[in-house]
Order: structure tokens, then C-alpha cells, then sequence
């Protein structure tokens, strides 16, 4: 019995030594380090904390995280020291998207026992991109805009008719706003400017998807937003740390992007001549671009396009950026400047950067991305069309002509013989190479380089453009005696410092289109032919070497017996029954001949058609007398 007394007597002597050494351990330091610090992409994203806790004697620690949202662990954590020394330790925060697109917090180490301990704050910032292909569009006004913003997205009008077979790709994300809202303009402004401002909100913010669009009337300091008027006093775009997350502002409405001088020789559209920029203050008589739209951007944004001159915002426009941009394989600001330039309209895009244009998306986007603009931030850099648009003056019409009937086109000799699509080693190209592929639906051909972004270097003569590209449609097979006088357009762009004066402009040239319109001989007559169909385009760098080519040019089979045609006096007066005011209007343009449609449509037929371009009569009422573009089938009934 005495025995196993001394027994108990020692083991409860061991037990209050061990409880006596975990009741004097201490813990003498806490830290906590977040990675990345500084997070930028896709939402959302992954804070990675690692930490350690260090104690002076073996025992018992309890811990837990805290954060800067407010929000605690709700299981205690326990560490076992057996002896002195540190442990790490580590947690994850995962966090940001669509409703939280920016965030600047914290998490740290919150030690309970055996002593109370709080670690230093780990700090992180959170910076997400826009989902990935996501796209918005909004109309200022009900009339043919609201069509138009549906269209660009998703080819249909209001009423689900087929009017853009190109448009914004399907396995987007794609979402038509504020339809059947009204006073929308608080959609457009930020709430750093002005207090009603949202921007942001998460239906109807213009700055929450990868790219927006919008239609509208619009002049150079307002655009119409459903009963009140936007501008870009009140606007900043994606300014992430206020929720800004858009990459590309795309605008089609008149003169918003006004650059340059009022009136232009031979020109009938205002502002038709960026390229005269003289430096001065934004004015009535010579617009600054640089000084209305540089306070609105960021170092975030892409780019940010519009119309200098007046737009007609048409269904064809849409389906020809589309075009442009899915099948001819041309770059983002090159399809926006070639899909809207067409009857005298001169888009511009402008963006941020270095002093270096060609680091900048106007150059390097040759697809739509969802990434931040990292070319920097000391410099502007604006891209628009060369030229006017001449009035050519269509020939006397005939009374009867036929329809020709159509089939894809046979294969070029030079792709006879290989797999398509394919890869096809071609020294014209940059980089050597082009994609090849064929489009079933007409045979249209399209060539894209291997290397599609612009490579920096001077331009050559006019001349040599025109014999290089001629050396192309020679060796393609494509000359024939429908092709056409080709027409040269010219990228021209234009640089100057974030603050600098007229002085510091520095212009250039990125690309050259060359495109071959169709022309189709009838009774000793070349008749036009409309429409994206009927062309040879080559776009080619500056010093002469081809980005991408292409040839939608359907096969004749045979005609039809001649159909009866409307007068021109016949088909305007149709046409100014389009017009609600036809009294405010003038005739600005018109054109007629056979119509062909982009390669992705399969068509039996070229019909006749009419095409009248509508400018209001007072220049300066383009916001209630929008310019208007209708066309007009040719076939009496």
C-alpha cells in the first residue's frame, strides 16, 4: 500500500510538472505574408497566406485568421510544440468577380492561447479582368439604333429578323441593355464625377464587360441615352479601384470622336479630315479628340473608338466589322475603322501608351482580350482612315437587267491539291505563313499571316503597294475582267504626350487596305457590285508585306430572263418613305447595282438593289435628323 502511494505521489508530480511548463509557454511572435500581394487576372482569384508562429516553451497553441471583411474563422486551429521553435502555418482566400472586381484587404494570425497574440496585417490588392468574351451593347435611341445595338451582338433586329449574317461570335457572353429603360445616361457616368453616376452597376453599367456598344445620335460633346444626353464630362472608364473593368468602348453615333478640322475639301461630312489636326483647344471649327476623350481613359482601357464625321450606324456596317473581324482575320481596331468607314464616314479608336504606338493595342490586338492595357500611360495614340470618299456617279440605269445566278467559287489553282484549312508558306506574308481556308457557303478564300500584328518599319510609294498586291491577286488566280479599279486606304495615326502641346504630334501610317471592288459587264455596261461580297481586300503592313487577304467572289452559272427596274426617281421616292421627316433630309450619296453578300451566306442569286445615303439638311440638327442609309430593292414589282 505504501509502495503504491509513492507511485501516485511521483506520477502527480509529473503531471503538474507538464502542466505547469504549458501554462508558462508563451508566444513570442506571429507573422503572416500574402501571395501575391498584388493580384491581377481572372476572378475569381487565389490569396495564398503563409505564416508562423514561434513560442518560447513546448505546449499548446490556439489560433485562428481574422480579415479585414470582418469575417472570422469559426473552427479553432491548435498547434502542439514539443518543444521551443516556430511552426508555419497557411490559409487561402478566394475571392473577386463580376460584383467584386476590385479589393484592397487583409488576413492575420489571431493567437487565443496560451497568450493573446495578433500577427501584422498581410495586405493584398485584388484587381479582376472582365469575363473573358463578354459583351454588352445599349441604343440612345427606339428608332432603327435599338435595331442596331441588337444586331452587333447577336445579327437579328427587334422583331428576331436576319439582318447581320456577322456579328458579335456566338459562344459569347452577350447581353442587350437597357431595353425599355429610360434616362440611362447615369449608366455611362462614374461616380467620381458626378454623384449619380453608375457606371458600375452590375445590369446596366457600361464599364462591366470586356466590350461595349453603343448606337445612338449623338454630335461632338453629347449623345442621346434614352431621354437624357451622356458626354464625357462625367465619365472615367475602367478605373478598376471604382469597379471599372472594361477593355474596349466601341461608339457608333456622329461626330463623338470629332478630330480635326470642320470642313474638308470634298468632303460633305464635317470633321471628314483628322489628319488635318492643327493642335488647338477643341472647338466648333477644329475638334480635339485627344483634349474631349483623354481625361475619360485609363491605362486599364484597350481602346476607345468612335465616328469623327457622321455615321449611319447600319445593319451593314455591323455585318462588315463582323466580317472583318471573324473571317477576314483583321485586327480589332482595323475591323471598327474599316466596318464603319465606308460613304465618306471616318471612325477613329484612340488608346493609352508609351511613346511607342506599336506596343499599344491599336497595333497589337489582333484578337479581343480581357487583359489590361500594359503599354503604358504617358501617351495618346489615335488610328483613323485616310481620305474623303469620293461621289462616283453611277451610270445611266438601264430599264431591264437579268439575275445572275450564283454557286461557290471553285478553288484557286494555287490551293488545288491541299487539305484545308492549312498553313500555306507564302514569303508575301509576314512571318512567312498564312492560314488558308476556304468557306463553303460562297468559296470565299481567306489568307491570315502567321504573324498578325504590324511590324514597325516605313512606308514605301503608293505605287508599290498597288504592285505587290497585284502580284497576289496574279498569283492567286484572281484577275479576271469583273475585277475593278482597286482603292487604297491608308491607317493613318497620330501621337502625342498625355499633357504635351501641337508641337509634340507625331503622326504615321500602320497598314494599307487595297481592295478590288467586282464590277459585272451587262450590254457593254460594268454594273457595281454591293455588299461585302464582291471583293478582293489585302491589307498590308507599311512596308508592303501582306497581313491578310481574302476573295468573296461567287461563281456566275447562268442568268435569268431581264427583269424590269425601277427609275432612280422611282426608287428615292420609295427610299423617303423610310424617313419619318423626309422633308429634313438631302441626298447625300446613292448607289445601285448587284449585291453580294459576305462569304458566310449562301445565296442563289445577285439581285439589283438601290442604296441612298440621307444627311439632314441643317448640319447642325444631326441629333434630331440622324444621317440614314436604306436600301431599296431595284426589281419592280
Amino acid at each position: 500500500m505504501k509502495k503504491f502511494a509513492i507511485v501516485a505521489l511521483l506520477v502527480f508530480a509529473l503531471m503538474w510538472l507538464g502542466g505547469t511548463q504549458a501554462a508558462y509557454a508563451k508566444v513570442t511572435k506571429a507573422t503572416l505574408t500574402a501571395s501575391p500581394s498584388k493580384f491581377r487576372g481572372d476572378c475569381p482569384g487565389v490569396i495564398k497566406f503563409t505564416g508562423s508562429i514561434t513560442v518560447d516553451k513546448a505546449g499548446i497553441v490556439k489560433y485562428i485568421f481574422t480579415r479585414s471583411d470582418g469575417a472570422i474563422d469559426t473552427i479553432t486551429k491548435t498547434l502542439v510544440f514539443k518543444i521551443p521553435g516556430t511552426r508555419k502555418v497557411t490559409t487561402t482566400w478566394t475571392l473577386g468577380g463580376m460584383s467584386l472586381p476590385y479589393y484592397k484587404g487583409w488576413e492575420a494570425i489571431k493567437v487565443i492561447a496560451p497568450n493573446a497574440v495578433t500577427s501584422n496585417q498581410a495586405a493584398f490588392e485584388l484587381k479582376c479582368n472582365p469575363p473573358m468574351n463578354s459583351a454588352t451593347s445599349a441604343h440612345g435611341n427606339t428608332d432603327w439604333h435599338i435595331d442596331t445595338a441588337n444586331e452587333f451582338l447577336f445579327g437579328v433586329d427587334m422583331h428576331g429578323n436576319l439582318t447581320a449574317p456577322n456579328h458579335a461570335p456566338v459562344s459569347w457572353n452577350k447581353r442587350h441593355m437597357h431595353v425599355g429603360l429610360t434616362n440611362t445616361s447615369k449608366y455611362y457616368f462614374d461616380k467620381t464625377k458626378t454623384s449619380t453616376g453608375d457606371d458600375t452597376n452590375t445590369t446596366s453599367g457600361i464599364d462591366r464587360t470586356m466590350l461595349f456598344f453603343y448606337a445612338g445620335h449623338g454630335n461632338p460633346t453629347l449623345w442621346n441615352t434614352l431621354g437624357d444626353n451622356g458626354s464625357q464630362t462625367n465619365m472615367v472608364i475602367a478605373n478598376i479601384k471604382d469597379g471599372g473593368m472594361l477593355r474596349y468602348y466601341w461608339q457608333c453615333s456622329c461626330e463623338v470622336f470629332a478630330h480635326g478640322p470642320r470642313t474638308c475639301s470634298g468632303a460633305s461630312m464635317e470633321y471628314a479630315c483628322p489628319q488635318n489636326f492643327d493642335g488647338s483647344s477643341d472647338s466648333y471649327a477644329m475638334r480635339n479628340v485627344f483634349e474631349r476623350w483623354g481625361h475619360v481613359l485609363t491605362p486599364d482601357l484597350r481602346m476607345a473608338c468612335g465616328m469623327s464625321t457622321s455615321a449611319y450606324c447600319h445593319e451593314s456596317n455591323v455585318d462588315k466589322v463582323w466580317n472583318d473581324y471573324n473571317a477576314l482575320g483583321m485586327s480589332v481596331a482595323d475591323s471598327f475603322i474599316d466596318g464603319f468607314g465606308d460613304w465618306g464616314v471616318v471612325p477613329l479608336c484612340i488608346t493609352m501608351g508609351g511613346s511607342n504606338i506599336t506596343n499599344t493595342p491599336l497595333y497589337t490586338d489582333t484578337v479581343f482580350t480581357n487583359q489590361p492595357n500594359t503599354s503604358g500611360s504617358t501617351y495618346y495614340h489615335v488610328i483613323y482612315p485616310s481620305g474623303t470618299g469620293s461621289k462616283k456617279i453611277p451610270i445611266k440605269i438601264p430599264i431591264k437587267l437579268p439575275k445572275f445566278f450564283v454557286v461557290p467559287a471553285d478553288m484557286p489553282v494555287r490551293l488545288k491539291g491541299l487539305t484545308l484549312p492549312t498553313t500555306l508558306p507564302h514569303a508575301a506574308f509576314i512571318g512567312g505563313k498564312a492560314l488558308t481556308r476556304i468557306d463553303p457557303a460562297s468559296g470565299a478564300v481567306y489568307l491570315i499571316s502567321e504573324q498578325r500584328t504590324p511590324v514597325a518599319e516605313p512606308a514605301i510609294e503608293e505605287k508599290e503597294y498597288l504592285s505587290r498586291a497585284n502580284a497576289l491577286v496574279h498569283e492567286m488566280g484572281w484577275e479576271n475582267k469583273e475585277l475593278g479599279t482597286p482603292i487604297i486606304t491608308r491607317l493613318l495615326t497620330a501621337s502625342r504626350p498625355v499633357g504635351g502641346k501641337s508641337t509634340d504630334i507625331t503622326r504615321g501610317q500602320s497598314a494599307v487596305l487595297v481592295t478590288y471592288p467586282r464590277q459585272i459587264e451587262v450590254g457593254g455596261n460594268l454594273i457595281d457590285v454591293l455588299g461585302e461580297g464582291g471583293k478582293v481586300k489585302i491589307l498590308m503592313s507599311n512596308g508592303g508585306r501582306v497581313l491578310n487577304a481574302s476573295r468573296v467572289w461567287r461563281k456566275i452559272e447562268g442568268a435569268s430572263a431581264d427583269v424590269m427596274l425601277k427609275t432612280f426617281e422611282e426608287a428615292q421616292a420609295e427610299a423617303l418613305t423610310k424617313l419619318s421627316t423626309p422633308e429634313a433630309y438631302k441626298l447625300d450619296q446613292w448607289r445601285w447595282g448587284y449585291k453580294e453578300t459576305a462569304g458566310n451566306v449562301q445565296v442563289k442569286e445577285l439581285k439589283v438593289v438601290y442604296q441612298f445615303a440621307f444627311m439632314p439638311k441643317n448640319s447642325n440638327e444631326s441629333l434630331k435628323y440622324p444621317p440614314r442609309l436604306i436600301e431599296i430593292s431595284a426589281e419592280k414589282n
